[in-house]
């Protein structure tokens, strides 16, 4: 089975969140072995011909489809990957990490009081979640440095956000991991480019989140991920995969 099957599935469907949900329905009912078949071709296409549109957009729909599915479909589609040896299939199954932070530094994170400003007054965590509805730059500039990830999902939803701010969400370091996997999450930003190459060398980002989105990145994306030590080594040992696949095949 090729990537075709998969594609054109979600072909028509303009709406990410739409084709999003349509694909992990047909995955949900779909035989493992089939679909699995499907995915492998449509990473290996993908990474030999990362100008493609088409491709390019259905693996990011298929990486986002992969985390609606429930744990039963997951891991029948994971033992089929597995089994054809489509190591970078299987690693997309994966819906657990080791911890990317430290838990001192993200319990002082969620802390409900925090300051906006350096020596403003501390506000709660009701306070600074208003704020983030807000259509004022001034204020928009400051919450972007919030890291709590209640104060993250309403700026994401925020009309006045932009992609500069939401790479700034996705690129902040340190950050609780629910953060950044809010942010890989959204119907909206997970769309882009450039927030999905922050959350990837974003070292506090989920490992297993990181793996699905660095698969939808380009060669030159993974050759610096496969080189940085700062980032998780199945993370970099993926980019190295996904760099391998997108070579030309030997005459």
């Amino acid at each position: 089975m090729t990537a075709e099957w998969l594609l054109q599935r979600v072909r028509g469907l303009a709406d990410p969140g739409l084709r999003r949900r349509a694909l992990a329905v047909v995955l949900a009912q779909a035989d493992p072995a089939v679909a699995a078949a499907a995915a492998a071709d449509l990473i290996e296409r993908a990474a030999r011909r990362s100008g493609d549109a088409d491709l390019a957009s259905g693996l990011v729909c298929f990486v986002h489809a992969v985390a609606d599915l429930d744990y039963a479909t997951r891991q029948a589609l994971y033992e089929a990957a597995r089994a054809r040896g489509a190591g970078a299939v299987a690693r997309l199954l994966f819906d657990a990490s080791p911890a990317t932070a430290e838990p001192g530094t993200v319990a002082k994170q969620l802390r409900p009081e925090r300051p906006l400003r350096n020596r403003g007054r501390e506000l709660t965590l009701g306070e600074r979640k208003a704020l983030a509805r807000s259509g004022r730059r001034d204020l928009l500039m400051h919450l972007v440095r919030d890291p709590h990830p209640d104060v993250v999902r309403i700026l994401l939803d925020n009309p006045h956000l932009t992609e500069r701010d939401a790479v700034a969400l996705a690129a902040a370091r340190p950050a609780v991991p629910a953060a950044l996997a809010a942010v890989a999450d959204h119907r909206r930003w997970s769309t882009r480019h450039m927030v999905r190459r922050a959350l990837v060398l974003n070292p506090h980002t989920p490992v297993h989140v990181a793996m699905r989105l660095a698969t939808t990145l380009a060669a030159v994306d993974w050759r610096e991920i496969a080189g940085d030590s700062h980032l998780a080594e199945p993370l970099r040992t993926h980019a190295a995969e996904l760099l391998r696949a997108g070579r030309p095949p030997l005459p």
